[in-house]
C-alpha cells in the first residue's frame, strides 16, 4: 500500500532507524532516500516506483522492509472516522462501508458508520450534529440535501474535523473534499449510451430523482440536458418530465405506473438512483411493456439481474461501491493526517484505485465506470465504460 501519512523524515546528518546505516551511504544517496520516502509518504510517488529508487540506491530488500515498517509507524494511527451515508440498511452504501472499513485497517484508524433508516434529510442532519460533541477526526458523509447539513459540518470541521463527501455533495462551506464518481458529463454521457442500448433510436423520457435537492441529481441532469444539446449522438433523447420518489422503492414503483398511463409513448425512464431503477424495471414488467419502456442509468447489479435476464433492461451503468467509500475514507485519513494537501492539482496514489488528481473546488474523481449487460451482469466481469 502506499504510505500513510506525512512522517518525520532523518536527515542526511542525522539519526537513521531505516535498517542501514548513514555511514555506509554517501550525503548525496541519503539525502536522496529521505527525499524520495517523503514523496512516497506523502502520495507524490507510488509503491512500486518508490521500491524501484530504493533499488537503484544499493538498498537489500531487507534494508527497504525495515525502511518501510519504519515509516508506516504514522500519525494516522488512532484517527477517527466516522461515515454518515444517505441512510443506512441499502447495499450500495454498506458496500461503501466495506471500502472505508478496509481503508481504516490499512492506515490504522477506526471507523463507526452511523445514519437514519430512511432517507430524512432532518434525521441525517441531526445524526451529524450528535457527531460534534465527540470531536471526530473526519467525517465521510453522502449528503441527502446540498444546503441543509453545512452548519453542523461547518461546526464539526471548525473543532478539527475534516469533512469529505462522496456520492452527493454539499455546498463547498460545508467540507474540505468531495470525491465525485467521475465528471458530471462522463455521468451523464454513461447514462445516455445505456438508454440508446436499450432503444438507439431514442425516444421521449422521464428523470427520476429522489428530492429537488440533491446535489449530485442536479448536476447530473444539467450535464444530461448539455450533452443533448450539444452532442448530436444523444439529441434523440427529449426529457419531457421530472419525478421525485425520494429513494423509495414504493413510490418510484407507484409514480412510474402512473407516468406510463400518463405517456403511452414514452420510451425512457432514466435516473442515478438506484433503488428507483430496479423498482421501475418492475412497474415495467408487471404492466407488461418490456420492450416498449425501458429504465436504466445507475443501479446496483444484484437488484438487476431479473430485469438483464428477461429482458426488460438491456444496458446500465455502476461503479464500485467498495472502491467509492475506499476512496473517500483513505482521502479523509491522508488530510486529516496532512499527507495530501488539499490543492488544486495535487496527484494522490490510491491503492488499487490508482493515481486521481484534485481539480477545482476540491473535487476528485473516482473515475470507474462500468456497463452492466445480460452477457456482463456482475463487478467481476462488467465492462469499462472508457468514455
Amino acid at each position: 500500500m502506499t504510505l500513510a501519512h506525512r512522517r518525520k523524515m532523518p536527515s542526511a546528518g542525522g539519526q537513521s532507524n531505516w535498517g542501514y546505516q548513514k555511514n555506509s551511504m554517501s550525503k548525496e544517496i541519503n539525502n536522496k532516500v529521505t527525499d524520495w520516502t517523503r514523496a512516497h509518504a506523502e502520495g507524490r510517488i507510488g509503491r512500486r516506483q518508490w521500491l524501484k529508487l530504493m533499488l537503484t540506491c544499493g538498498l537489500s530488500l531487507p534494508a527497504i522492509a525495515r525502511l518501510l515498517e519504519s515509516a508506516t509507524a504514522s500519525d494516522t494511527k488512532g484517527l477517527r472516522i466516522y461515515m454518515v451515508p444517505k441512510f443506512t440498511g441499502f447495499i450500495f452504501f454498506e458496500l461503501a462501508k466495506a471500502g472505508g472499513e478496509q481503508a481504516v485497517k490499512e492506515l490504522g484508524a477506526t471507523l463507526t458508520y452511523v445514519g437514519t433508516t430512511t432517507a430524512d434529510v432532518e434525521g441525517q442532519v441531526q445524526v451529524l450534529q450528535n457527531l460534534i460533541p465527540q470531536k471526530p477526526d473526519g467525517i465521510v458523509t453522502a449528503a441527502l440535501d446540498i444546503n441543509a447539513p453545512v452548519p453542523a459540518l461547518k461546526q464539526a470541521r471548525s473543532r478539527g474535523a475534516v469533512v469529505v463527501t462522496f456520492d452527493a455533495d454539499v455546498a463547498e462551506p460545508g467540507r474540505n473534499l468531495f470525491v465525485n464518481m467521475a465528471p458530471f458529463e462522463i455521468q451523464a454521457k454513461a447514462m445516455l449510451e445505456c438508454a440508446l442500448a436499450n432503444a438507439p433510436d431514442g425516444g421521449k423520457a422521464i428523470w427520476v430523482a429522489p428530492t429537488p435537492t440533491v446535489a449530485n441529481f442536479i448536476s447530473q441532469k444539467k450535464a444530461l440536458d448539455d450533452q443533448i444539446a450539444s452532442n448530436p449522438k444523444y439529441k434523440s433523447i427529449q426529457f419531457v418530465d421530472t419525478l421525485y420518489a425520494n429513494d423509495d422503492p414504493d413510490k418510484s414503483y407507484s409514480l412510474a405506473s402512473s407516468a406510463m398511463q400518463a405517456y403511452p409513448d414514452l420510451k425512457f425512464f432514466i435516473s442515478g438512483s438506484g433503488i428507483s431503477n430496479p423498482a421501475i424495471n418492475k412497474a415495467i414488467m408487471d404492466t407488461k411493456r418490456s420492450g416498449q419502456m425501458f429504465s436504466t442509468g445507475f443501479a446496483l447489479p444484484s437488484t438487476m439481474k431479473t430485469y438483464l435476464d428477461d429482458g426488460t433492461c438491456k444496458q446500465f451503468a455502476l461503479w464500485s461501491p467498495y472502491k467509492f467509500g475506499y476512496m473517500a475514507t483513505y482521502l479523509a485519513i491522508l488530510l486529516k493526517a496532512g499527507t495530501v494537501q488539499n490543492q488544486q492539482s495535487t496527484e494522490v496514489d490510491v491503492p488499487t484505485i490508482g493515481k486521481r488528481t484534485i481539480e477545482a473546488h476540491s473535487t476528485i474523481n473516482l473515475n470507474s465506470m462500468l456497463f452492466f449487460t445480460k452477457e456482463h451482469p456482475d463487478f467481476d466481469n462488467a465492462v469499462p465504460a472508457n468514455l
